[in-house]
């Protein structure tokens, strides 16, 4: 079956990427994984006609039939290995309102304020998506120096259903950037976003890893402001009729 979706997240996995969406036709989240270990894609998965790529709010449409058997990631499904094809970038502001309708309001992530899970907690629960979308507010990123293993860790910080959040930055486009910056923390304005309209996060829960599994961040983007302008219009309508 074709997956028809609009991509809301490309995020590292290993040494290649996960791509993910919300599904065109409104019946939730679609990730797609690739025949490796792990399920990482590489550029040739991923092509898009002769040689593009995925951007975040592209309307892709992909062939991917078959689930893949992981436990708390129903949404998976195996690419077939044929060309990826390109409806819209972006995709159009009626499509769009599929992504802005996922957008979660809370009060906390995937059920609870916890930033972990333990695995088998999640092999005990119903199956449901290990994705979800959320309105992130005085977002910022912060930038770690973790002297024992000389690298550096990337963290969002935002506050959501009346607390504080710091869950690790996965995403493909900011986190490689953030690592040429010193410690510190840094406001997403500085990277190009806007401030007259809502940031919105991807947070994904992982596979299990040394018996946990973890909460963290898959990608930061915004709407395009005439979806935000619509939705503002209409609120003002209702509340005046």
């Amino acid at each position: 079956m074709a997956e028809d979706f609009i991509v809301v997240s490309i995020s590292r996995l290993g040494e290649g990427r996960s791509v993910a969406g919300v599904r065109v036709d409104g019946r939730g989240w679609v990730r797609l994984v690739g025949p490796h270990q792990h399920g990482a894609l590489y550029p040739h998965h991923t092509v898009i006609g002769e040689r593009a790529q995925p951007r975040l709010l592209d309307r892709l449409t992909v062939e991917a039939d078959w689930p893949e058997q992981a436990v708390g990631q129903p949404e998976n499904r195996l690419i077939e290995g044929t060309r990826w094809r390109l409806g819209e970038r972006p995709a159009n502001l009626e499509v769009l309102e599929v992504v802005r309708q996922a957008v979660q309001t809370g009060p906390g992530l995937f059920g609870d304020g916890e930033t972990r899970w333990r695995a088998a907690r999640v092999t005990e629960l119903p199956p449901a998506a290990s994705l979800t979308l959320v309105e992130a507010r005085h977002a910022r990123l912060v930038v770690i120096e973790d002297r024992e293993l000389w690298r550096k860790r990337v963290r969002v910080q935002f506050w959501l259903g009346g607390r504080e959040w710091r869950l690790p930055l996965h995403d493909e486009l900011y986190r490689p950037a953030m690592y040429e910056r010193p410690e510190g923390s840094y406001p997403v304005a500085g990277l190009g976003l806007r401030g007259d309209r809502p940031v919105l996060l991807a947070v994904a829960l992982g596979k299990p890893f040394q018996g946990w599994c973890y909460k963290s961040v898959v990608s930061i983007f915004q709407l395009p402001y005439g979806l935000e302008r619509k939705v503002s219009r209409a609120m003002r309508m209702a509340s005046v009729g």
